[in-house]
C-alpha cells in the first residue's frame, strides 16, 4: 500500500501530464478534449503447496497506468463499440502502461507517461479517422448518442489501513494443510494455495477529479481430486475469497472445511452418472447467484448496448416484465459488507472517476435499467451510475460489482424443497434436482453465437417424488436467458454472500453476489465435457509419516516372528 505522502507526490505529476496532453495537436486532425490517468500500485503474494512441500512462493510489486485520452468532443470522439473491441495487444501504448515503482526519483515515471501520451494520441487519431471513414458506407446505430458525458468534479481520498501479511506464516500454513490432505486415502492429488493482492488506486482527470482508494483481496483454496476406475477425474474445491485476514479460517477450521469436501468427493465418486436432464431444479444460494450473474448480469452491462457485435438481449425491454415473481436485482458497489462478510466487489468511485451508485436493474420483476459508464446509452440526458471497471490496461466498461437479488415472497429452504417436489409431481417427472454447489460459469453475449449460459456443477443430488435424495454427477446446467428466468417459480428468504471473480473484456475483477436460493420449474442439464484419464502405472509414493509407520510395522512383525 502506498503511503499518504507518496500518493500526494504522485498526484501532481499525473495531473500535470494530463493537462499537458490537451496541448497536443496535429494540423488537420482533432485535438484532445479529455485526459485521465488511472494508476494502480499492487503488492502481491502467492504461495502454493502440495504433499507438505512448497511448490511456489512469489512476491511481486507492480505499478501500472491506464490513460484515457479522447480526441474530438464529448459529443463525438474516437471510441467505438462501447470500448468492448478496443484492446489490441500489439498497440504501442501497451508497452508503456507499466511504470517504475521508484518513489525516490520520478524521472522514470515522467518519461514513461510522456511515451504513453504520445502513443495514445497517435492511436486516438487513427481510430478517429477510421471511425469517420466507416461512416461513408456504414450506418452508425449509436448516432446521436454522446460519446462521453461530462463528469462532475470530485475529490475523494480514502487511506484505509491494509492488513500486515506474514508471508512466512502462510507458507507454513499451506505446507501443513497440504500435508494433512495428502494423508487422506483414495486421492489422486491435491494442493493448497494462498494469494493476496493489496492495491492503491489513484485516478486524476482534466475535469479536476481526484480519487484515491485502497483495496485488498485474500484467496485461500484447496483442491482435491481422484481418478475413478473408469478414468473420470473428479474434483472438489474449498475456496475462500475475502476482504480481510480476520475472515480467513484457522488451520483447524480449514481442515474441517476440507474434510467436508473430502466426504463429498467420496460420495461423488460413487454417485450415479447421468448424461442429460430437463426438469425442476432447486438452486442453493451460491448456484442461484451464478444463474443471475450469467443469465442477467452480463446482459445488463450498458456498454454491450453500444456494440453491434452483441446480442443485446434486453435492449428496448425497459419497463417490461422479466420475472414472473416480484424479484428485484440491483448492483450496489457501496455495499461494503453483508451479514458480517466484507464484499470484495465494493468501491466508492469507479475507474472513470464517477461516484458509485446503488443501481436498481430489475424491480419486482420489471426491467428498470442498465449498469452504465460515462458513455451514453440513451439519447438526451445520461448520467453514469459508476460501474466502469478495468483490471489494468483495458478500457473500463460497465461491469457488475456487488449484485444483490431480493424477493418479496421469500420462503425457507424446507418450503422450497416442498415446492420442488410439487413441481416434480405436477410435471410427472421421475425426479428433480438440487444443485448445492457450483465451481463457476460462463456465458456468450455476442450475436455471433447462441444466447446461452452454463454453470459448472460441483455437488448435486437427484430428488425423487418421495423426497429421497441421491448424489449425482456428470452434468452442468445450461439455458437461454429469457426462458430460464421466466421459469423461476419460488425464491428463498435467506440470502448468502458469494465473493468471487468475473472475467470479461476489461479483465478479471473481484465481484460479490448476494442471493437466496431459487426453484426453477425447468432447467436443462447437459453432460460434462471430460477427457478420460488412464490410471497411474506406478504406485503412489508413501509420505514420510507413512514410510516411518510402515517401517515400524515391519520391525514389529519381524520381532514377533523371532
Amino acid at each position: 500500500m502506498l503511503t499518504r505522502s507518496t500518493v500526494e507526490r504522485l498526484i501532481p505529476i499525473l495531473r500535470k501530464d494530463a493537462r499537458r496532453a490537451l496541448s497536443m495537436s496535429v494540423p488537420g486532425f482533432p485535438k484532445p478534449y479529455y485526459c485521465s490517468f488511472l494508476l494502480k500500485d499492487i503488492d502481491w503474494f502467492n504461495t502454493w503447496a502440495s504433499s507438505g512441500s512448497t511448490c511456489r512462493s512469489q512476491t511481486d510489486r507492480s505499478r501500472s497506468v491506464y490513460c484515457d485520452l479522447r480526441v474530438g468532443s464529448y459529443d463525438y470522439d474516437q471510441v467505438t463499440e462501447g470500448g468492448l473491441r478496443e484492446l489490441d495487444e500489439d498497440l504501442e501504448s501497451n508497452s508503456h502502461t507499466s511504470v517504475p515503482i521508484d518513489d525516490k526519483d520520478y524521472d522514470g515515471l515522467r518519461i514513461t507517461l510522456w511515451k504513453l501520451l504520445e502513443s495514445k494520441f497517435r492511436e486516438a487519431l487513427a481510430d478517429y479517422n477510421q471511425k469517420e471513414a466507416s461512416r461513408i458506407s456504414t450506418l452508425d446505430p449509436n448516432n446521436g448518442l454522446r460519446s462521453f458525458t461530462r463528469g462532475k468534479r470530485a475529490s475523494y481520498r480514502h487511506y484505509s489501513r491494509l492488513d500486515d501479511v506474514d508471508y512466512d506464516e502462510w507458507d507454513r500454513f499451506c505446507k501443513k494443510a497440504s500435508l494433512w490432505i495428502s494423508q487422506l486415502p483414495r486421492l489422486s492429488g491435491s494442493y493448497v494455495e494462498f494469494d493476496v493482492s493489496q492495491e492503491t488506486r489513484i485516478f486524476v482527470s482534466t475535469e479536476g477529479t481526484i480519487t484515491v482508494q485502497n483495496a485488498q483481496v485474500f484467496c485461500l483454496s484447496a483442491n482435491l481430486h481422484r481418478l475413478t476406475s473408469e478414468g473420470s477425474r473428479l474434483e472438489q474445491e474449498v475456496v475462500v475469497n475475502c476482504g480481510s485476514l480476520a475472515e480467513l479460517p484457522t488451520l483447524a477450521e480449514f481442515k474441517r472445511m476440507i474434510a467436508r469436501k473430502y466426504e463429498q468427493l467420496q460420495r461423488v465418486s460413487r454417485a450415479k452418472k447421468i448424461h442429460a436432464f430437463s426438469g425442476p431444479v432447486l438452486l442453493y444460494p451460491g448456484p442461484a447467484g451464478l444463474l443471475f450473474h450469467e443469465a442477467v448480469g452480463h446482459r445488463l452491462e450498458g456498454s454491450r448496448l453500444l456494440s453491434a457485435g452483441e446480442g443485446q438481449t434486453f435492449k428496448d425491454q425497459v419497463g417490461k416484465q422479466i420475472f414472473k415473481l416480484p424479484i428485484t436485482v440491483r448492483d450496489n458497489p457501496l455495499q461494503k459488507e453483508f451479514d458480517g462478510v466484507k464484499c470484495i466487489g465494493s468501491y466508492a468511485y469507479d475507474d472513470e472517476g464517477a461516484k458509485a451508485q446503488d443501481t436498481v436493474l430489475i424491480e419486482d420483476g420489471v426491467l428498470k435499467g442498465f449498469l452504465s459508464t460515462r458513455a451514453a446509452i440513451i439519447k438526451g440526458r445520461h448520467n453514469s451510475n459508476g460501474h466502469a471497471r478495468t483490471k489494468q490496461n483495458q478500457r473500463p466498461i460497465s461491469r457488475m460489482a456487488v449484485t444483490i437479488i431480493e424477493g418479496k415472497q421469500g420462503q425457507p429452504l424446507d418450503k422450497l424443497k416442498a415446492k420442488l417436489i410439487q413441481e416434480i409431481k405436477r410435471q410427472k417427472k421421475p425426479f428433480g434436482m438440487i444443485v448445492y454447489e457450483t465451481n463457476g460459469g460462463e456465458t456468450d453475449t455476442t450475436n455471433y453465437d447462441f444466447q446461452a449460459f452454463s454453470g459448472d456443477i460441483a455437488y448435486a443430488t437427484l430428488v425423487y417424488p418421495n423426497g429421497r435424495e441421491v448424489c449425482v454427477r456428470g452434468v452442468n446446467f445450461v439455458g437461454t436467458p429469457l426462458q430460464s428466468l421466466s421459469n423461476i417459480v419460488a425464491i428463498g428468504d435467506t440470502p448468502e454472500v458469494d465473493n468471487g471473480f468475473c472475467g470479461a473484456e476489461s479483465g478479471l475483477l473481484p465481484i460479490t453476489t448476494i442471493s437466496p436460493a431459487v426453484v426453477v420449474s425447468n432447467l436443462e442439464l447437459q453432460g460434462k465435457d471430460e477427457e478420460l484419464v488412464t490410471p497411474s502405472i506406478l504406485k503412489r509414493p508413501l509420505s514420510l509419516k507413512r514410510r516411518k509407520k510402515a517401517k515400524h510395522q515391519r520391525k514389529r512383525r519381524r520381532s514377533n516372528r523371532s
